[in-house]
């Protein structure tokens, strides 16, 4: 009768540790779907600014060339600004999820090298800008125009930045997070 009772309480326990791992199991799959939901969000958002960036640009040189070029600005200013327009914007890689870290995290790194030398260059050609706009007509409304301008778009630009950056790094994490959970 013991032994009955040993038995019956055995399969008892196996039955239990079934059914803990199967909802185990699921609950592994639902924080993976959770996981690679909350990477992709990050990453659509990334990418909406990526592709926001490609839809000002052309608009800025059009604009911007129009706007030199008719109010008497050097040639080499034109061809300058456009350049740093052209190079500015940059793009992410897709595929699996290692390979997405390690372009989120060169994006980061090229980010921050951008940083280094995008902000002097911003600085010297405000400063070409302001030479350029004082002698002309209203060169002073010109110049307090383009200074407030530049200040606005400096401070857009760095919260773009952060904001981007943030939402790689949150993602790196996610990553490297899941894939050390998979090993």
């Amino acid at each position: 009768m013991e032994k009955h009772q040993d038995n019956f309480e055995l399969e008892e326990m196996k039955q239990q540790i079934r059914l803990l791992k199967e909802k185990l199991a699921k609950e592994a799959i639902v924080n993976e779907k959770m996981i690679m939901q909350s990477i992709r969000e990050k990453l659509g958002y990334i990418k909406r600014k990526i592709r926001s960036m490609y839809i000002l640009v052309p608009f800025a040189l059009i604009y911007c060339n129009l706007f030199f070029i008719s109010t008497g600005y050097s040639w080499m200013f034109c061809v300058v600004t456009s350049l740093f327009l052209i190079v500015a914007p940059k793009e992410i890689s897709t595929g699996n999820l290692i390979n997405i870290s390690q372009a989120l995290i060169r994006m980061n790194r090229l980010g921050l090298k951008w940083l280094y030398f995008g902000l002097p260059f911003a600085a010297l050609w405000m400063v070409w800008f302001l030479v350029e706009s004082y002698p002309k007509e209203g060169g002073e409304t010109i110049c307090i125009g383009g200074g407030v301008g530049f200040v606005v778009g400096a401070v857009m630009g760095l919260l773009h930045l952060n904001n981007v950056r943030r939402k790689a790094k949150d993602a790196i994490r996610e990553i490297e997070a899941y894939t050390r959970t998979e090993e």
